[in-house]
């Protein structure tokens, strides 16, 4: 496979209600720039694949589980597979999700 690069501001996006997403994948790995507003809440749900998410600017609330976490610019937080999970923006967002293997419904969305 041939290496990829692009600026992550500029990816093709999906808007959801929730936020702006922006997937780069690579062949096993993708890293997703998720632009959340303010005050805007991300709906529980699970998947199977395995999240990092490390929180660029801003300030959100993530419950993992059970869990409630404030994070805020360079907190990261690990999500495991099939684990329910939700989040709130408190304030205008930037932050970067990893997932493992690459999320092939976000893919074909951007079709």
């Amino acid at each position: 496979m041939k290496a990829k690069f692009a600026h992550s501001a500029l990816l093709p996006s999906i808007e959801t209600p929730a936020a702006l997403l922006r997937p780069f994948a690579g062949e096993k790995l993708m890293l997703l720039r998720a632009e959340g507003k303010a005050g805007v809440a991300l709906p529980a749900h699970a998947h199977p694949h395995e999240q990092i998410t490390l929180v660029f600017s801003g300030r959100m609330r993530l419950r993992v589980g059970e869990e409630w976490l404030e994070l805020g610019p360079g907190d990261i937080a690990h999500v495991p597979s099939g684990v329910e999970h939700e989040a709130f923006f408190i304030e205008d967002c930037v932050v970067f999700d990893a997932f493992h293997p690459v999320r092939q419904d976000l893919l074909d969305k951007l079709k």
